[in-house]
């Protein structure tokens, strides 16, 4: 804020212009205008700027303020700078000393974090000091939960304050010593004693996996966005197979960030700091190989390495990543527009909503088909790219007359975000639905995770929407799938500790007594849901489970369940390939019959 008002202290300057100063000189990684946009926009408000003549006027209030506040300058964190640390000792060198291969891949998931407090100005520091220290020497479940409850007002509930213990676990900061009381780890009480956030880092690191990592991911990575990491997470949980969750990667990031290893520099993208790059290349990390980026049976993995500044090679992104990132990258692409309608054609694709590229003076840019059967409509596509930010002043007449040389139903159009009057236009056009290109690149990657059908992702082209309205429709889409693959993973934990439990015969339990259990773990669902899920976890193609009436056990641990659920997806890709083989060898045979028919 400061330094742009510095900048133009020198007289005006452009959106863009200073789009362009953020880059070079304090290596910010901005895409567009946008964040710049904001900032400016925040000092019109207070009068510190002028916005007129398409630039960016310093007030006489603003020189005034800037007189007054101190400057920070471009950022020294230059990935050659040297910078010297303490090196670890005691415990916690014996713990990194332990992360060979086996022991890196052997690490925790750390899918499930919470740090209760606030991130900012330490506090996730404070809060697992405080935390670690409730723990010394000892404490019961039962005392921690109300420790959680009374310190921090935003835990109070039960199943919140058992995510606060479990995270603590999970981070290697306390360890049982009885089936009802936690103490702190030999790691942790170095870490309390020394007060040093890099013996926190450290300790992290050596308990679960993409902690250290993420600092090579954010310098190697184009585009260092959360989403991004998310994404990459996956490669390094080859046995997990599947990404964490956007919560556990800011977990990750709040924490690197109050130890200094990351700087924060939009809501989304992160940097490297240069204490976090020496930290980095102190630790031996895990590196995935080509085949940690697949669902695979054999147990493949990845190889250790320290990750210096000289560089990763990643392997390839998925199928749905890289159409995703062309999307986003097309939608900037101005000055070749053909390529944002072909990425856009091809995501909708991906989506289940095959169609062309057509593209051409007076004619549509795409088609699509939405939907099966009698419910099918044909949709046409209309994309607009823009480099500096929302797409503004393109006219939008002429497409219902493209809509109807193609016989389509609707338009989308798509591009990375509209001005206002241009999103009035479509407002006013009822087959006209508006889809940004960033949610439109958001669905192609979650698809793969949790993949939406056809009428879940009617919201996504539904011109009766509003751009807002569509995002929050298909999010609670996702999050209905992740809450049920919750409640199922519970289930069968839960049934699974009924029935290695010794004092318990056959391990049986009714519904009331599960739904009971369920809500001591912080699920509060309706009975038939409950039914549902405990029917298909039981069904012939799970068979996790096993039913008699309204009672129920479990046949298979949590793991093997997982193996079930993950086998129908490559068992479908199996009887795909096979169908589509035996297609071929149909077809050849019939063209080889054909010729023979010929010649005789």
């Amino acid at each position: 804020m400061g330094e742009a008002m510095d900048a133009l202290s020198s007289g005006p300057r452009t959106h863009e212009q200073l789009l362009e100063l953020a880059r070079e000189e304090f290596g910010l990684r901005w895409d567009t205008a946008a964040p710049v946009r904001d900032r400016t926009g925040w000092l019109a408000v207070t009068g510190m700027v002028g916005l007129f003549d398409r630039r960016v006027h310093l007030t006489e209030a603003g020189r005034r303020v800037l007189a007054t506040i101190e400057l920070g300058g471009p950022d020294p964190d230059e990935p050659g700078a040297v910078v010297r640390f303490a090196p670890a000792t005691g415990e916690i060198a014996r713990l990194v000393g332990q992360l060979d291969e086996a022991g890196l891949r052997g690490r925790a998931d750390g899918a499930n974090l919470y740090v209760p407090g606030t991130a900012a100005d330490g506090g996730t520091l404070d809060a697992l000091q405080v935390l670690t220290e409730a723990a010394i020497p000892s404490v019961s479940d039962a005392d921690f939960a109300r420790f959680v409850r009374r310190t921090f007002p935003r835990a109070r509930s039960e199943a919140t304050a058992r995510t606060a213990k479990d995270t603590l676990k999970a981070l290697g900061l306390i360890q049982r010593t009885s089936s009802e009381s936690w103490t702190a780890t030999p790691a942790a009480l170095s870490w309390v004693e020394s007060g040093e956030p890099l013996d926190l880092a450290r300790t992290v690191h050596c308990a679960i996996a993409f902690f250290g990592e993420v600092l090579g991911e954010l310098d190697h990575t184009a585009r260092p966005t959360t989403g991004t990491l998310t994404e990459r997470s996956a490669l390094y949980l080859p046995e997990r197979g599947r990404p964490l969750s956007r919560s556990a990667v800011n977990t990750r990031l709040n924490l690197l960030d109050a130890c200094g290893l990351v700087t924060r520099l939009s809501q989304t993208t992160y940097r490297t700091t240069a204490l976090g790059r020496a930290f980095r290349d102190s630790l031996p990390c895990f590196r995935p190989s080509d085949a940690a980026g697949r669902a695979r049976s054999d147990g493949a993995g990845g190889s250790l390495h320290h990750d210096g500044p000289s560089g990763t090679t990643h392997p390839p992104l998925s199928p749905g990543s890289r159409i995703a990132a062309e999307l986003e990258d097309a939608a900037r692409d101005s000055a070749n527009p053909k390529r944002l309608e072909k990425a856009a054609v091809v995501a909708l694709g991906y989506l289940g909503m095959p169609g062309r590229h057509v593209g051409g003076r007076g004619a549509v840019d795409g088609h699509v088909r939405f939907g099966v059967g009698r419910d099918a409509r044909v949709l046409a596509v209309e994309a607009k790219t823009s480099a500096t930010g929302p797409v503004r002043e393109q006219p939008l007449y002429g497409l219902a007359e493209h809509r109807a040389r193609v016989g389509a139903h609707g338009h989308l159009l798509i591009g990375p975000g509209f001005g206002r009057r241009m999103l009035t236009e479509a407002d006013e056009d009822p087959a006209i639905a508006v889809i940004d290109t960033g949610l439109l690149a958001e669905v192609v990657r979650r698809q793969e995770q949790t993949p939406l059908t056809p009428a879940q992702l009617a919201p996504l082209v539904d011109p009766a929407l509003k751009a807002a309205q569509r995002g929050e429709a298909v999010r609670g889409h996702w999050e209905a799938q992740d809450t049920r693959s919750r409640l199922e993973y519970a289930l069968v934990d839960i049934l699974n500790a009924e029935a290695e439990d010794p004092l318990e015969e056959g391990g049986w339990l009714d519904l009331t007594s599960i739904r009971r259990e369920l809500r001591t773990r912080g699920h509060r669902v309706d009975e038939g849901t409950v039914v549902e899920a405990l029917d298909f976890l039981a069904s012939p193609r799970i068979g996790v489970l096993q039913r008699s009436e309204r009672l129920y056990r479990c046949t298979a641990g949590v793991h093997t369940a997982g193996q079930r659920i993950r086998a129908l997806g490559h068992q479908w890709a199996a009887a795909a390939e096979a169908a589509e083989a035996a297609a071929v060898t149909e077809l050849h045979q019939r063209t080889r019959s054909g010729e023979r028919s010929s010649q005789a």
